[in-house]
């Protein structure tokens, strides 16, 4: 029986270097098979993914992924601890992932395990100087890499902890150790542009640049640095006004969610402390526009992805409590597989320790609980479907057939 990688994905757009980590993985893992966790409709910047999750999912599935779940918005616009920790637990239920495959700026799994063991201390000692360093006003991820660099040894570490791929890496590791330890980790180095990076560097371009990209319909940038068939199908859903989807293109249904809600309701938001709500409820009013309001409340304390799940979960009625009562995925739901990986799908229904959504009838047979967790996904698509520059009407999800590609 062929053997299969999971990863934990978002392909916002998909593009060159995702194509890289996914031959990387398979040939790293010695694994036939890849199956994909993707985020569905909104992201861990806390803004809608740049085209629907059926797209993203077909660009996957063309392009080395044999199988793609979608990971529920209640892990997938999280920060990063819970984000890796709902991927894990979905592709661990799964029962056919025995490796999981991620990219890091350090891919020595030695180094990426001690760090991460630093990164899982939480004495005394440590807890005083991370809130030294979050007084000082620095954001958390900055305060914690600071503490541990001050009790562990110094900038090398401070930069390692505060690299975007590695913190992610150490999360996924920590997940593993704690949920299924008989997974494999296996990194993969991230090649060419840094994370966020402008400019393209070793014939790579970074996911936000590809996003600025297609907000300026620039198809030679796409062409340089996405497949073909990707960059090809984002020029056509360009010029159809299908993508791409965008917060900004949300600016009054973000509002409206703001300012109906009190400041103790606010509060309730996740992430929500020491007073915030009070300047997301004043600035909500005082700012005419979705921009407006995150410029407002920025500060060093709060980055700025931090702050976009804020309203993203007052936009979808994400609460703390709803987070709390969903420490896991309930379901797995399949977007699509390849046509020559379709055992795949049977080896799922027979070994997955989750409930498998493929259909209406299998959401109607979820219990209340795993259901208002997909109809949360339901709902997010719904509202993604307003973020494009030509809004469409609604498809509804289940009336479509499953993507094979």
């Amino acid at each position: 029986m062929a053997a299969c990688v999971g990863i934990i994905a978002e392909y916002n757009p998909f593009h060159n270097g995702h194509l890289h980590q996914l031959a990387r993985a398979k040939e790293l893992s010695d694994c036939a098979h890849a199956i994909v966790a993707m985020s569905g409709s909104f992201t861990q910047r806390g803004e809608p993914a740049c085209a629907d999750k059926f797209t993203r999912a077909r660009w996957a599935l063309e392009n080395g992924a044999d199988l793609v779940v979608e990971l529920p918005t209640l892990f997938s616009m999280a920060g990063a601890e819970r984000f890796a920790r709902g991927g894990v637990a979905l592709l661990g239920a799964s029962g056919i992932a025995e490796a999981l495959s991620f990219g890091a700026e350090d891919a020595d799994i030695g180094t990426l395990r001690a760090l991460a063991s630093l990164t899982a201390l939480e004495g005394g000692a440590l807890k005083q100087r991370l809130a030294a360093h979050l007084a000082a006003g620095k954001s958390f991820p900055a305060a914690r890499a600071a503490a541990l660099a001050d009790a562990h040894g110094g900038e090398e570490i401070r930069s390692a902890l505060l690299s975007p791929n590695n913190i992610l890496a150490f999360e996924y590791i920590k997940a593993i150790d704690m949920l299924y330890p008989g997974m494999r980790p296996v990194p993969v180095r991230r090649q060419g542009a840094a994370h966020d990076a402008d400019a393209p560097a070793g014939g790579f371009a970074s996911a936000s640049s590809l996003r600025a990209a297609l907000g300026r319909s620039d198809a030679e940038f796409l062409g340089a640095f996405a497949p073909k068939n990707v960059s090809e199908d984002c020029a056509r859903l360009l010029a159809s006004g299908d993508i791409p989807c965008t917060a900004d293109a949300l600016s009054d249904a973000f509002l409206y969610a703001l300012r109906r809600l009190p400041s103790r309701e606010l509060a309730k938001l996740p992430d929500v402390a020491e007073g915030l709500e009070n300047a997301i409820y004043r600035e909500a009013r005082a700012q005419t526009r979705y921009e407006g309001v995150l410029a407002a409340i920025k500060s060093k304390r709060y980055t700025l992805a931090r702050l976009r799940r804020i309203l993203s979960c007052a936009l979808l009625g994400i609460t703390k409590e709803k987070l709390r009562a969903n420490p896991a995925p309930r379901y797995i739901r399949v977007l699509g597989a390849r046509k020559d990986s379709l055992g795949l799908l049977s080896r799922l229904a027979g070994s997955a320790s989750l409930p498998i959504v493929t259909c209406k009838a299998d959401y109607d047979g979820l219990g209340d609980e795993a259901r208002a967790m997909l109809d949360l996904d339901l709902f997010a698509a719904e509202v993604l479907a307003m973020a494009a520059p030509k809004p469409r009407a609604v498809d509804y999800e289940f009336a479509r057939p499953l993507t094979i590609v």
